[in-house]
């Protein structure tokens, strides 16, 4: 008589290209009116944009024009309170952010649009759900590519370009302003090229990230309404969606970019503008909780559907246990074994602390599809360019060591 196994049959955990579905790659940072435009002057290749010359040319029509004319003037290193030398605010946003917002779209594409496919790739997304999930991807892109939404960036890039201009002037004489007999200022040559082409260019940069990053948390609002495949004993905690908190701690990498700007703000209020330390304090914790929201809020989309697998798996795996357990204990606890098995070299111990790692994994399972450690990790990545404010009240020795025993 031929004996049948009792192994699981054999599952190709290789995802087969020509049988899964194709859908159009997810690319939100390689669209768009600006983008379009890049490669028409060739800035940006077809097939593969030229991150770094892009960025080099942010630097070169922002920073660079800054320096030539504050030589021009006479006010790059001295000549006036603020010279342009010693401004941190322009070397951290159109030296260090802006290009920085160029450079991170190269690391960030790449693994939204690899998390789209990962859907399908994975099975989480049904053939059912196919055609709604293609709808998703299109409605994704055609906003990404939509004329009129970066047409009101561009009117709200100079809108608040002008309000922070009024509300964050510094008033004594700078490399941007000099100051007149009656006790006004006025703006310099390239005072008005950093308020013409500087600043609304690294807000527009901003806001097309913002608009990226909504989209990409829109069309998860949209994925989650879907009938998900999800397993309660997936090894991610996540019910098999653990790609997700994958792609999104990588956002990390724009809160640090955006954060170097901030942070040279922040210093020339500390060092120009009277702030003390302890006062910066309420408004950076409020960064580090709009942080911790913006990284875990959109993924609360998932939470209700994570919480059902959650109670359905434990249902059932306890339900599972509870046989298994009982046959377990009938036959080697109340040796209810007519075959007279050995112990020694039985698979049924092995199987009974497979189960009860499967059940423990079912009770680890997260609310949110992302680790908490990586959502901690979001927000050091957001505050450690603020670290160097500390730098006002301590030597960089005693920073460097007080870094040291925060991170170990």
């Amino acid at each position: 008589m031929e004996s049948q196994s009792n192994t699981l049959p054999y599952v190709n955990v290789i995802p087969d290209p020509d049988r899964c579905h194709k859908s159009r790659p997810f690319l939100l940072m390689e669209g768009g009116p600006l983008y379009e435009i890049e490669k028409r002057i060739r800035k940006i290749h077809a097939t593969a944009p030229l991150t770094k010359r892009r960025a080099l040319g942010a630097v070169c029509i922002t920073w660079l024009p800054l320096l030539v004319i504050t030589l021009l003037q006479g006010t790059a290193f001295g000549g006036v309170n603020i010279p342009f030398f010693r401004d941190f605010s322009a070397h951290s946003r159109f030296l260090i952010a802006l290009p920085m917002l160029l450079v991170v779209e190269l690391v960030l594409a790449p693994r939204i649009a690899e998390a789209a496919e990962q859907f399908l790739l994975a099975g989480v997304v049904t053939s059912k759900d196919y055609k709604q999930f293609d709808a998703a991807i299109d409605d994704g892109l055609r906003l990404r590519d939509s004329k009129t939404a970066e047409f009101v960036m561009v009117i709200l890039s100079f809108a608040f370009t002008f309000m922070s201009y009024r509300t964050l002037a510094v008033h004594t004489s700078t490399w941007y302003s000099s100051a007149m007999p009656d006790g006004s200022y006025v703006l310099t040559g390239a005072g008005w090229w950093q308020l013409l082409v500087c600043v609304p260019l690294l807000q527009f940069l901003v806001l097309r990230w913002v608009w990226r990053i909504v989209l990409w948390f829109r069309f998860l609002a949209r994925v989650s309404k879907f009938d998900l495949k999800l397993f309660g004993t997936h090894p991610d905690a996540a019910g098999g969606l653990g790609f997700i908190g994958e792609a999104q701690r990588f956002f990390g990498l724009f809160l640090f970019s955006y954060s170097c700007g901030v942070t040279g703000v922040l210093a020339n209020e500390l060092l120009y503008g009277g702030v003390k330390l302890e006062q910066l304090a309420p408004p950076i914790v409020a960064y580090a909780v709009f942080c911790f929201l913006f990284a875990a809020l959109p993924l609360i989309v998932f939470t209700p559907k994570l919480l059902v697998t959650k109670r359905q798996s434990l249902h059932q795996y306890g339900t599972l246990a509870t046989a298994y357990t009982d046959s377990f204990q009938r036959r080697w606890i109340k040796g209810d074994n007519p075959e007279h098995e050995a112990l020694l070299g039985s698979s049924d111990i092995q199987s009974l602390a497979d189960l009860g790692n499967s059940f423990h994994i079912i009770q680890e399972m997260k609310p949110l599809p992302i680790a908490p450690k990586d959502l901690f990790k979001l927000i050091a990545m957001a505050l450690l360019p603020m670290a160097s404010l500390l730098l006002s009240v301590m030597s960089p020795k005693e920073l460097l060591e007080l870094l040291m025993k925060v991170v170990v």
